[in-house]
């Protein structure tokens, strides 16, 4: 479908490396907390060891508590990243949640450029402002602490609805609970799979957050800043 900003009436976004980014890398926090627990583990293998383990670990279906499904699929990611690193961790249990509750914390997300003072300017220009995230309850500390929580209408987090884009039936529900047809909802999002797919099978619009504009899987609209999503919009 055609992007047409002058039906949107409801923009909902993804929350991680779309509105948020890891600050200042997931590299350098784990680094950091596992040095507290005297592992002296270099940032860049941390991260490459994130990067294999965030594209082979899935979530285990069988587990139907949103969150407990949650804190069992990051406690596989962690143990598949530092898998080939050494020493091991002694306790890896107080590490894990040592982990779990630091990216909790705001002050580990950096907002992207500009995206508060968008989400504000689309609330004055009388827009819905909702959250979509495959994330779980720690996401509502983060909004809160960084400043997003007030400019959010609604919120939709998967583990709290059960359900996780791209499946139809979180964006059923986040459609049904705002009140608008599809075509009058806006999706923006980083991910092709989770987002871009999931939106359009949803019979939504979509912008994808994406800087690495003219690849040949271009074939969606895509915007570079939040700057741009707000000139769109009027």
């Amino acid at each position: 479908m055609p992007f047409d900003p002058s039906a949107v009436k409801a923009v909902t976004f993804d929350a991680a490396h779309t509105l948020f980014h890891p600050h200042p890398s997931v590299g350098e926090i784990y680094r950091e907390v596992m040095g507290n627990h005297g592992l002296d583990y270099a940032a860049t293998d941390l991260e490459a060891g994130f990067r294999r383990a965030f594209s082979q670990v899935g979530k285990d279906t069988a587990i139907l508590d949103g969150e407990q499904r949650e804190r069992s699929y990051w406690e596989a990611v962690v143990k598949e990243s530092i898998r080939d690193l050494s020493p091991r961790p002694t306790d890896f249990p107080t590490l894990f949640e040592d982990l779990w509750h630091t990216f909790a914390e705001g002050k580990r997300w950096r907002p992207a450029d500009k995206a508060l003072e968008t989400l504000e300017t689309l609330r004055r220009r009388e827009f819905t402002i909702a959250l979509l995230t495959n994330w779980d309850a720690r996401v509502h500390q983060v909004l809160r602490e960084t400043g997003f929580a007030q400019v959010f209408d609604r919120v939709f987090v998967s583990s709290e609805i059960g359900s996780e884009k791209p499946d139809p039936p979180i964006f059923l529900h986040a459609a049904r609970e705002l009140g608008r047809q599809p075509t009058e909802i806006l999706h923006v999002g980083d991910s092709l799979q989770h987002d871009v797919a999931g939106a359009i099978a949803a019979g939504w619009q979509v912008l994808r957050m994406h800087t690495e504009k003219g690849s040949a899987e271009d074939s969606y609209e895509s915007i570079g800043s939040f700057e741009e999503l707000g000139a769109l919009l009027r």
